[in-house]
């Protein structure tokens, strides 16, 4: 016996085939993207050695201002630092492919992001970034801005826009209102920003290694290069809360 359709029947059947296609769609877009920004290459040509410290800083303020999206859930900094303290990888190590792709799977990360910086002459800074699908390697996109070194945040959350729409990610009107709510201030501060991360993260590992007098003393440092980027940059928010986070550990140590 021969079967036809019914018109009430194609309409199920388009109601039951828009159900099954439209679900990834839904349950992708309630799950958050997980994304590991991994340390910068210093490509500068000017002040090199003096910049250097943003290799680990600019990730740390780059994760700050994703942390501002509810689309994206971006590792921590402390967790990559550690991943790479653990494996003891190097700056070579950490830009090899085997090596990054280990890394985004310890980390939960579906992908990872690869920047480098370049401050050029007439006070212009470059920030390249490479978007990476941690699970094959590719390249999924690859952006890049340019500006005065009076405009660092800008740049930050201009490329933070970049990569949002790179993964599908819908801005709301509340994430550009806390991606738009810090100003830029002194480029100098940030530079000490990046500094004192080097005595937190030393810090850090010294009181691992149960060597707390030297461990306190690695804060102590921090705290007063944090509270110097507080004041240098015009009331950069993260040196302020690092400053508060150094004192407990300072406390926890007496």
């Amino acid at each position: 016996m021969k079967h036809s359709f019914t018109s009430v029947g194609v309409v199920l059947l388009c109601a039951v085939v828009f159900s099954l296609t439209a679900v990834p769609t839904t349950a992708f877009a309630s799950n958050p993207k997980t994304i590991a920004v991994l340390y910068f290459e210093n490509n500068s040509v000017v002040d090199k050695d003096k910049l250097d410290p943003l290799r680990k800083g600019l990730a740390d303020m780059m994760i700050t201002e994703m942390t501002k999206i509810k689309g994206i859930k971006v590792v921590e900094r402390q967790r990559i630092q550690t991943i790479i303290e653990e494996l003891n990888l190097s700056e070579t190590d950490i830009v090899d492919k085997s090596s990054t792709q280990k890394m985004g799977k310890l980390l939960g990360a579906q992908v990872m992001l690869f920047g480098g910086f370049s401050n050029l002459f007439n006070d212009k800074l470059r920030i390249d970034i490479r978007i990476v699908r941690t699970e094959t390697g590719e390249t999924m996109k690859a952006e890049e801005v340019t500006g005065e070194l009076d405009e660092f945040l800008t740049m930050l959350q201009s490329l933070v826009k970049k990569i949002a729409s790179d993964l599908d990610v819908k801005l709301s009107a509340d994430d550009m209102d806390r991606l738009e709510a810090t100003k830029d201030g002194n480029f100098d501060g940030y530079v000490i920003y990046a500094q004192a991360l080097n005595y937190e993260d030393e810090g850090k590992k010294l009181e691992k290694q149960g060597k707390k007098n030297e461990a306190k003393t690695a804060f102590e440092n921090a705290k007063t290069m944090f509270q110097k980027a507080w004041d240098e940059s015009d009331g950069y928010e993260p040196a302020k809360q690092k400053v508060e986070e150094m004192t407990l550990l300072i406390t926890k140590l007496k």
